[in-house]
């Protein structure tokens, strides 16, 4: 079995010890723990990692400015932030920052064991290897468009999160670290339109597919998939499309997109 090791950040050493026990308790899992950003980051000088957990406030530093340099040293391992709020900001901003730094997950504290299974079930495409998956997000109204989005690209080896509309979208949690977002153009609530244009300004390097099927006659297809490109979408498709056509067109895209 393939051994791997968890970096835990956490000033708490009694919240670290509870942490690390959830770790280990998943198979083939160890864990090393640093109560600040300063000696976890210098310990991946040192060490080899997997995955990071990281509290969000350690004492009295924010760790979201420092993600970008921690990615940078620890390549592929998912970046999970950690966070039961804090006295200086409500849970909600926090989540919105910790989405905008790109974290892989969040996890409100308190978590168990079944929390932290479910992401090394998620973030990894072989768990023998640790091969992080990539993340893509679909938006669309439709359940039964949805499941077949979702198919496709999880047959393409995607890691997918998929939500009925933009509100929903960004109140899940597990929606941080995105690399592809697939949306419908015309949806109740903020619509694909508006919607696009904020996911571009959370996620600005991250490609957007546009899907849409033209809207009762008034506007085709070509013109509704124009629009997108005007607020920056990155590809369109037209409705209807094969799961094939989809999952050409989003590894067409990853493979010039430059992501951290």
């Amino acid at each position: 079995m393939t051994h791997s090791t968890a970096l835990i950040i956490e000033d708490s050493a009694v919240q670290a010890q509870m942490i690390g026990r959830l770790i280990s308790a998943q198979p083939g899992w160890s864990h090393i723990h640093f109560p600040t950003f300063r000696e976890g980051y210098d310990a991946l000088s040192s060490f080899s990692v997997q995955a990071l957990f990281m509290d969000i406030f350690v004492g009295t530093t924010n760790g979201l400015a420092h993600i970008e340099a921690f990615r940078k040293r620890s390549g592929s391992a998912p970046i999970i932030l950690m966070t039961a709020g804090s006295s200086q900001e409500s849970i909600e901003e926090t989540l919105r920052k910790a989405r905008q730094a790109r974290a892989d997950f969040i996890l409100r504290k308190p978590f168990g064991e079944g929390d932290v299974r479910r992401i090394f079930q998620t973030a990894f495409k072989d768990l023998s290897t640790r091969t992080r998956k990539k993340h893509a997000l679909v938006i669309d109204d439709s359940r039964t468009l949805r499941s077949f989005i979702r198919g496709a690209l999880e047959f393409g080896g995607y890691r997918v999160s998929d939500a009925e509309s933009m509100e929903v979208a960004f109140r899940d949690v597990d929606i941080a670290h995105v690399d592809l977002v697939v949306c419908d153009v015309f949806m109740p609530g903020m619509g694909g339109i508006k919607g696009m244009s904020y996911i571009k300004q959370t996620w600005p390097a991250v490609p957007v597919i546009a899907m849409s099927a033209g809207l009762d006659g008034q506007l085709s297809e070509t013109d509704a998939l124009n629009a997108t490109g005007r607020i920056g979408a990155d590809a369109g498709i037209a409705k209807p499309f094969e799961g094939r056509q989809l999952l050409e067109l989003a590894d067409r895209l990853l493979k010039t997109a430059v992501l951290v």
